[in-house]
């Protein structure tokens, strides 16, 4: 059963008791806990075990100390298949501290990379050499994952980069990253953050930039998320921000997609802003008007989003339900058409990789590659 958690990160962005949509973006699950824990937890018989909780048979210490053999067990004892990227791949995160990769024609899915420096990865993309980047929220870092070795890097890490939640590649191959405070940009094989647009609409007073897709221009469009939720237009020059849409259906946005003039937005429609009904909004970036694409059935608390080549959409969401699995909440992608709002679900979570969020797609270039 699913329950709560915040990260201590986090929380100084905001106030965990009027936020419970932060754990989707910092989790994947929400873990109910007394103290911030790390959410290394793996899922066996259908259950959470927290590292740290107190259990009916010992004291914390020694409950973190066996739970921590467990999770090095199901590492060690783990086969993990060498994925092979193919055009039209889905690659995504799992915020069991891996990246995953799935062929939407035949369902066979592979392991990219699985823990080493990844610990809660959550966005993610693809450069044009097929490397991969992902922003891990727990090790508050970027980390490089070498498109032909599979070999982990940490590009950026520290207090320049804060927490990194989304991640984007712009046309030169920079990173651009949103930390919730600010937009950065940093070259993604020297690192070295540099900030694109801070102040304004984000942080302090304003809200917290939580990710952020490239136009087709070169601009920003950015999810800050606050108490009154909206899209902002950043331009990569000189940081200048503009407001695209606000309210609406926008209440805790997550992910962000680009097609043309069509913003596409992952979000929830409960009253809390928390996981229960998902839904993915379409904006026109010329006015900022909002209709909503897709809703409910497979979508419970989306996250990642991306437009694959034939102009469908790819939904990262770890509360997609599974009747049939003790834990229920399994988590699933799924492809959404755009045109009529139909959903196929294309992969559930299964094994200890429940938590599917980020989301990218291997474009033709991409592919190939060991």
């Amino acid at each position: 059963m699913k329950s709560r958690f915040y990260s201590s990160a986090l929380a100084k962005l905001t106030n965990p008791d009027s936020a419970p949509w932060i754990g989707p973006l910092m989790e994947g699950r929400l873990i109910e806990t007394t103290a911030l824990t790390p959410a290394l937890s793996p899922r066996r018989g259908g259950k959470v075990f927290r590292p740290g909780a107190k259990s009916d048979h010992g004291n914390s210490r020694l409950f973190g100390v066996l739970t921590l053999c467990l999770v090095l067990n199901l590492m060690a004892t783990r086969t993990i298949a060498a994925a092979t990227f193919q055009a039209g791949d889905i690659v995504y995160t799992d915020s069991f501290g891996a990246v995953l990769s799935l062929n939407p024609t035949n369902g066979n899915s592979a392991v990219v990379a699985s823990t080493g420096k990844l610990i809660q990865p959550l966005g993610i993309v693809l450069d044009a050499n097929r490397n991969v980047y992902v922003s891990d929220t727990w090790a508050r870092a970027i980390i490089r994952i070498d498109g032909a070795t599979r070999s982990q890097t940490v590009v950026a890490a520290g207090a320049k980069l804060g927490t990194p939640f989304g991640i984007a590649i712009d046309a030169r191959g920079d990173l651009l990253v949103a930390n919730g405070q600010a937009i950065l940009r940093l070259n993604a094989l020297a690192g070295q953050p540099t900030v694109v647009s801070a102040r304004g609409r984000f942080g302090g007073s304003g809200g917290s930039p939580l990710s952020l897709a490239v136009a087709g221009d070169g601009d920003l469009i950015v999810a800050n998320v606050g108490a009154a939720s909206e899209i902002v237009r950043v331009n990569p020059r000189n940081g200048f921000q503009s407001l695209l849409s606000y309210g609406g259906y926008l209440k805790k946005p997550a992910g962000i997609a680009v097609n043309g003039n069509d913003l596409y937005v992952t979000d929830v429609a409960t009253a809390d802003g928390n996981f229960g009904s998902g839904i993915v909004i379409r904006i026109d970036s010329t006015n900022g008007n909002q209709t909503l694409v897709s809703s409910g059935r497979n979508l419970v608390g989306p996250v990642g989003i991306a437009i694959d080549d034939n102009g469908q959409l790819v939904v990262g969401d770890p509360y997609t339900i599974n009747s049939a699995s003790p834990d229920l909440y399994d988590g699933g992608i799924i492809r959404i058409n755009p045109a009529d709002g139909g959903q196929t679900l294309l992969m559930r979570g299964q094994g200890n990789y429940v938590n599917p969020r980020g989301i990218a797609i291997v474009r033709t270039a991409q592919a190939g590659g060991r």
